[in-house]
């Protein structure tokens, strides 16, 4: 399983050689920081269609158990990040000073003097692509009847717009949908929430398929309702 967010960035697609590049100018290892921060360019792969993708990587401190107490040592965290080569990028999902570190670093490695923010999906967005799944397996809804639950979920193995439970629930406000991927060739089941997050389900996909999948997501879904000039993270229609 794999979480990400999308950035819009202000060029459809990026020459592969100026990404590396980029990359290489912001390496982690050239920092003379006591706790390194930056592009890990070993990691740096070309795939199908001049989607590429590499990782970031960040240490920290940690206290690491002993049998005289703790000791301070340090860690390596590492997150990916895609270049969909669409006007996209994929971000691993952490924490928001990490996410933070993740948008500077590609605003960097592209030479871009732009603050970018990742879209974040309203609940109308989260119906939008209910629309455009071929079969919902769940979601989670926010009862407005203050008679039920807060909180109801529901997966089905068929689609859930076929049960009982879609009709009772539909005029709800939904907070995270799971759906197939609409494109029959890439078989990845897809989770989106309120917060902007994107998930693919699944053991151990290979980077190369996740690419795929999020440059897929990006162009049949998010593009359609993305604005030319919202690259700072809104989606229109609201």
């Amino acid at each position: 399983m794999a979480s990400y967010k999308i950035v819009p960035l202000r060029d459809e697609s990026i020459a592969t050689e100026d990404i590396e590049a980029g990359v290489e100018a912001t390496s982690a290892f050239d920092s003379n920081a006591d706790l390194r921060s930056g592009m890990l360019p070993h990691t740096f792969t070309e795939g199908s269609d001049g989607l590429c993708w590499v990782e970031y990587g960040r240490e920290t401190y940690y206290d690491r158990p002993t049998l005289e107490g703790t000791a301070e040592t340090k860690h390596a965290e590492r997150y990916a990040i895609l270049f969909l080569q669409n006007g996209y990028v994929a971000i691993e999902k952490a924490t928001k000073e990490v996410e933070e570190e993740l948008l500077t670093t590609v605003a960097d490695v592209l030479a871009e003097d732009v603050k970018f923010e990742p879209v974040e999906f309203d609940e109308e967005d989260l119906r939008r692509v209910i629309e455009e799944s071929s079969r919902v397996q769940r979601v989670d809804v926010s009862p407005s009847s203050r008679d039920g639950p807060d909180y109801v979920s529901a997966h089905d193995r068929g689609d859930l717009r076929d049960t009982d439970w879609w009709g009772q629930y539909l005029a709800d406000p939904f907070e995270q949908v799971r759906v197939d991927l609409p494109d029959r060739n890439i078989h990845v089941d897809v989770g989106f929430d309120d917060t902007g997050r994107i998930t693919l389900y699944g053991r151990e996909i290979e980077m190369a398929i996740q690419a795929e999948a999020m440059r897929h997501l990006t162009d049949e879904i998010i593009d359609k309702y993305q604005s030319p000039t919202d690259f700072q993270g809104t989606l229109t229609g609201y």
